[in-house]
């Protein structure tokens, strides 16, 4: 028995719809386990077996129970590229690819990523740009998945491992631009998120205490120790935080100007300022 590819995404996207989810997961899915091109689901083609249809089946059952996309496929696109990801690491978001753009528009030599996770901000920053770049992360899985897209992706990066700035502090490594996409997640907001984020990413990279706010306390409190006069900070925040971390920010360093961006949804997502002492 032979089966066209759309006899199988029918009855898939009916699936996914059904439990409210994009329908176009079928498709990609589709494609990722068959190694099918956007033209061969046009033509409709090749004829697939049934054992094909069978493994197809079943892993579209596991994406309407909520289980990734990415994680079902094993990557995620971030900034035109595909990097590897599991459930060791936080899966990319667009939104954080104008983190990066926003970073890109400053200059300095040395740059340092922290909180790495799949890699991606640091992978990327490294590959549009000539600086310096260092990836830190406390989780030893979460760096051998950035090492890894690194390699796979022809990326200079140097990998630390270490709780936030503590092994840029260690050696003696003075940055230009610091970025960060922390975890930020407030614990009292895990009633709100849906199950597939909280069943299948990695909690250390999703919750932080003090409403979120701890780990970027934290690296403000480090940054005399890490940050080059006339240098750049850059985070990801969470949509309601912008507020509070700035005041954060001018609390500790009065004389620094603060600058709140929103995102694609006009939703707070970065904040960023010109370091000096």
């Amino acid at each position: 028995m032979s089966f066209k590819p759309s006899e199988l995404l029918v009855p898939a996207r009916q699936l996914l719809a059904a439990q409210n989810i994009p329908v176009n997961g079928a498709e990609w899915l589709l494609m990722d386990l068959f190694n099918l091109s956007k033209m061969d689901i046009m033509m409709d083609q090749p004829l697939l077996t049934h054992e094909m249809q069978q493994l197809y089946a079943a892993k579209v059952e596991q994406l309407a129970a909520g289980v990734p996309l990415a994680h079902l496929t094993g990557f995620q696109m971030f900034y035109g590229r595909s990097f590897q990801v599991n459930d060791q690491v936080l899966i990319p978001r667009p939104e954080t690819e104008e983190l990066v753009e926003r970073t890109l528009k400053h200059t300095g030599s040395v740059v340092a990523d922290i909180g790495t996770g799949s890699g991606c901000i640091a992978i990327t920053l490294a590959l549009e740009s000539d600086y310096e770049v260092y990836a830190v992360d406390i989780s030893h899985a979460a760096l051998e998945v950035a090492k890894r897209n690194a390699e796979l992706l022809g990326a200079s990066v140097r990998f630390l491992q270490g709780d936030l700035l503590e092994p840029i502090k260690t050696q003696g490594i003075l940055l230009d631009i610091l970025v960060s996409n922390p975890p930020y997640i407030a614990e009292s907001e895990k009633e709100w998120m849906s199950d597939s984020v909280l069943n299948f990413d990695p909690h250390l990279a999703l919750f932080a205490e003090d409403e979120g706010l701890a780990l970027y306390k934290r690296m403000l409190e480090d940054l005399p120790a890490v940050m080059k006069a006339e240098g750049y900070v850059l985070f990801e925040i969470g949509h309601a935080q912008g507020r509070a971390l700035k005041e954060y920010v001018n609390q500790l360093y009065p004389h620094i100007e603060v600058h709140i961006e929103k995102d694609i949804n006009q939703l707070d997502r970065i904040i960023w300022f010109k370091w000096c002492q």
